[in-house]
């Protein structure tokens, strides 16, 4: 059977002199991994480039094995922001990692896909601070592992002041089950109040949350320990140049 969709490129490597296998995150399939037969004897059927940061139409063939034959590809949306902006194009470029390490073959997720192409679009006029942030914590919330900042995660009463934060529990933690949890970390309200707000509020509306430099730097730390429990992305950097009053690195993801 063949089947049409739209996607965006992961990553991608040469194979032999001809050809190349790309894997691929689409609307209604989810992560594919497909083969382009011929791609560099300049077969008409691939118009497109097939550039990291671009949106493609595909057709190709589903197989119960894990490569499919991907036919034909034309190019939707090629953005710009990686020609004309470095930080941006490095932020794009993790998460790409992020959908491609979280996301299994053939899991499909529309928010997901909806999330990476909404994100590249805020890279060419938002700031990258606020794309880098909303794509993470959308990203928790799209893929089942949303942070529960309403309640105490471990006994379920509502939270005042004083809280605390385990990435290993998933959320929230009470003073009075502080002492239970060994990675609990206090964590600010105004933080608190940024990662829900961003969690319930849809695009552009939630590119209004501004940080202060002290908030930014919580919400790095939380985020990144979050992350490198609940994935094992101890080989990914998080792009720590985007933080107020820091460098950036002569290499990041």
């Amino acid at each position: 059977m063949i089947e049409k969709d739209y996607g965006f490129i992961l990553k991608r490597h040469n194979f032999r002199e001809t050809s190349l296998i790309a894997t691929i995150y689409t609307r209604r399939f989810g992560k594919i991994s497909g083969i382009f037969k011929g791609f560099y004897t300049n077969k008409k059927e691939y118009s497109s480039p097939l550039g990291l940061f671009s949106l493609n139409e595909f057709v190709f063939y589903p197989k119960n094995n894990d490569i499919w034959l991907v036919s034909h590809a034309d190019l939707l949306e090629d953005y710009s922001f990686p020609r004309t902006n470095i930080q941006a194009a490095k932020i794009g470029g993790f998460f790409l990692k992020v959908v491609d390490r979280a996301m299994q073959l053939w899991d499909r997720n529309i928010q997901i896909f909806d999330l990476l192409q909404r994100s590249f679009i805020s890279l060419e006029s938002e700031k990258e601070l606020k794309v880098f942030y909303v794509f993470l914590i959308k990203f928790l919330t799209f893929s089942g592992f949303r942070p529960e900042l309403n309640r105490c995660i471990i006994c379920s009463c509502n939270l005042g002041r004083g809280a605390y934060f385990s990435a290993s529990r998933g959320g929230l933690i009470c003073p009075a089950c502080r002492p239970k949890v060994k990675d609990a970390k206090a964590i600010s309200p105004q933080v608190s109040k940024s990662i829900l707000y961003i969690q319930s509020t849809g695009f552009p509306l939630v590119y209004r949350l501004s940080f202060s430099s002290r908030s930014e730097k919580e919400m790095f730390v939380l985020l990144k320990e979050f992350f490198n429990y609940h994935f094992e992305y101890k080989d990914l950097i998080l792009p720590s140049f985007l933080l107020s009053g820091q460098k950036e690195p002569s290499s990041c993801v």
